[in-house]
């Protein structure tokens, strides 16, 4: 059994006040539409030093996998699997926390998968991905996000999800 926590409509009108608030601001301020989509699809870069393997997320600094493993797992072997892992002939990879995972993450995209317009991924399932955070009341249980609608949720530690690895950039 899942224990879901889900602000999905709570996401949306924030989100959607912020963009409108976002796009009412770039108006006033000169910026076309097509001028704030180009600068949203440079939101992340390929990095050729990694064979393309990794993305640096432009916004937050981090640098992700271009394309996770498909393999699901339980949350006890999620963060060994990232800690093993060569990826772009790095080794320091990570699992990451739920706000870190989240950043990916976009409400307002349909159809999946919910990722940032312009976002280099691909092999992304539509299910959940785990995360380094467990859930503060419920010692059984981690957080996850689902990139089938970009939904935040728990799930039971012994039950699979996907596994999304992350690094600093260094």
């Amino acid at each position: 059994m899942k224990i879901r926590r889900s602000n999905w409509v709570n996401r949306i009108g924030a989100v959607g006040l912020a963009v409108g608030c976002l796009t009412l601001a770039g108006f006033a301020s000169g910026v076309t539409p097509a001028e704030a989509a180009e600068s949203e699809s440079q939101r992340f870069t390929v990095l050729e030093s990694m064979n393309n393997e990794g993305a640096l997320d432009n916004e937050t600094g981090l640098v992700w996998e271009t394309i996770p493993t498909r393999a699901q797992t339980v949350w006890k072997s999620a963060a060994g699997i990232c800690a093993k892992k060569t990826v772009g002939g790095k080794k320091d990879w990570r699992l990451p926390t739920l706000k870190e995972l989240e950043t990916l993450a976009d409400h307002t995209i349909y159809p999946p998968p919910a990722l940032p317009t312009g976002h280099p991924f691909s092999n992304i399932e539509f299910h959940g991905y785990w995360t380094s955070t467990e859930h503060e009341d419920y010692t059984m249980s981690a957080w996850d996000v689902n990139f089938d609608y970009g939904i935040i949720g728990n799930d039971f530690k012994i039950n699979n999800n996907f596994v999304w690895c992350v690094r600093d950039n260094k």
